[in-house]
């Protein structure tokens, strides 16, 4: 798989509401990977070949231009040969203000075609012109272009941005916590979640707790339960649970093999076969 960041800081919009771009493609044989849960959606441009989404139903095929994210545990993607894709990666709450429907109507498991929460003609143009850019800079341009297009900054709900900044960014991991800083009840804050970010704060919460996790460098099994205590968890049982629901494996399995966690640092996935190995 060959995983390439965009550079998308140079354009203001992007900038401020994209948390990545970047092109990712395999070889002439088929590729599965492990989708990591990180409390982010993206738009997924196919530019060649297909994209499958293990579910419970199977394989499900993907359509080119599809939203996908917000999971909360690790997902397996396949992509044919050849395949190539342009991600663009939003904070949800973002993202909700280029849709037409609220975020509790897009599939965790599956991806949702993009032609159900735009308009037809935006997205038919954002395919064609990526398909056509032969350069970052030209891609850039034409993805600031889709954003200044689509954008309603007037719905933009400043409670939900703020409750976002203190999770992911002041580790504030309690729900009655978020409500009173905000000046909200429990139950309003969990309403404007539903509506703008499309999973409970609690939810939220867990998803970058396990990210924060997946960065860390562990180097003997004692500092587990150091780092359970710095995630705020009430003891390492609780962390140790969480995190294999997440990721289908156990802390101590992920932090002790280089190659997994070496995978993980570099493309923010892991290659399905070194996975396999220790889920086996």
């Amino acid at each position: 798989m060959n995983f390439r960041l965009i550079n998308h800081k140079t354009k203001r919009l992007s900038a401020k509401y994209l948390t990545d771009v970047y092109d990712l493609s395999c070889g002439n044989k088929e590729f599965i990977y492990c989708c990591v849960p990180n409390g982010e959606l993206g738009i997924t441009v196919i530019l060649e070949g297909d994209c499958h989404i293990k579910t419970d139903k199977g394989w499900q095929k993907q359509s080119k231009v599809h939203l996908y994210g917000l999971i909360d545990k690790v997902q397996l993607l396949k992509m044919s040969p050849n395949y190539r894709e342009i991600s663009l990666g939003f904070y949800p709450h973002y993202l909700q203000l280029f849709l037409k429907d609220s975020l509790h109507s897009t599939y965790k498991t599956n991806g949702t075609d993009l032609l159900d929460l735009f308009k037809k003609e935006e997205v038919n143009k954002l395919y064609e012109n990526l398909c056509q850019c032969k350069n970052d800079k030209t891609l850039m341009d034409k993805i600031e272009e889709f954003l200044k297009v689509n954008l309603h900054t007037d719905e933009l709900d400043k409670r939900v941005a703020a409750a976002h900044h203190l999770i992911s960014k002041e580790n504030i991991y309690k729900v009655d916590e978020l409500s009173s800083m905000l000046n909200v009840t429990s139950t309003t804050l969990r309403t404007l979640f539903n509506q703008h970010v499309g999973v409970s704060p609690k939810d939220l919460i867990k998803i970058h707790r396990i990210k924060k996790a997946l960065d860390y460098q562990l180097t003997c099994e004692e500092s587990l339960t150091q780092m359970a205590y710095q995630l705020k968890y009430f003891d390492q049982a609780h962390f140790s649970k969480d995190f294999k629901d997440a990721t289908g494996i156990s802390p101590k399995q992920y932090f002790l093999d280089n190659q997994l966690s070496s995978d993980f640092s570099n493309f923010q996935h892991w290659r399905y076969d070194s996975f396999e190995n220790i889920i086996k």
